[in-house]
């Protein structure tokens, strides 16, 4: 685990320049934290707010989801002092970029929530997200007769949201 504010700025700019996508907040500290333990969680935090203070990230706020993308000058410095990572740190964060990307996308794009009704069903409200943006691609809202299953559609979403759309498009557009 890294520990030098330096490095730990350094790598939190080449994971984000090997996303090569806006990332949550969350979903970037998740990565960099109790996912693969490059760094504790308040240095991450404290590494965030440093490179957001000289522009090499960008934050932004979309509705109640803050997000974060590395700058050009950001890229830049990347640049200079990426050698300063080791290169096994390196490749284990291609690696990682490269097997779980789509599953830091999933959780950034396929949204998923459900809540009781007054005649005691549930509603699972169900969204993809047009990458890099909030806008819905597809928005499904479902009555279930059960806390369970709601929780059932709930949890599943994230695994299965990309088939559901591919079949809504196959049996709606005769793809």
């Amino acid at each position: 685990m890294a520990s030098d504010s330096t490095l730990i700025k350094l790598i939190l700019l080449y994971a984000m320049d090997k996303m090569d996508v806006a990332l949550e907040e969350d979903v970037l500290t998740d990565l960099c934290t109790s996912d693969h333990d490059w760094m504790n969680y308040m240095d991450c935090k404290d590494a965030l707010a440093a490179l957001e203070e000289v522009s090499f990230v960008q934050k932004k706020a979309v509705q109640n989801k803050i997000t974060y993308s590395i700058t050009p000058d950001g890229r830049m410095c990347l640049a200079n002092f990426y050698t300063r990572i080791p290169i096994s740190l390196r490749e284990e964060i291609n690696t990682s970029v490269k097997n779980d990307r789509m599953k830091y996308r999933r959780r950034q794009e396929y949204i998923s929530d459900y809540y009781k009704n007054s005649d005691q069903t549930y509603t699972v409200h169900l969204r993809i997200l047009k990458p890099g943006s909030n806008a819905a691609l597809v928005e499904l809202k479902m009555i279930v007769e059960s806390r369970e299953t709601a929780d059932y559609i709930y949890k599943n979403w994230q695994n299965r949201a990309g088939s559901v759309y591919s079949a809504l498009c196959d049996n709606l557009l005769d793809c």
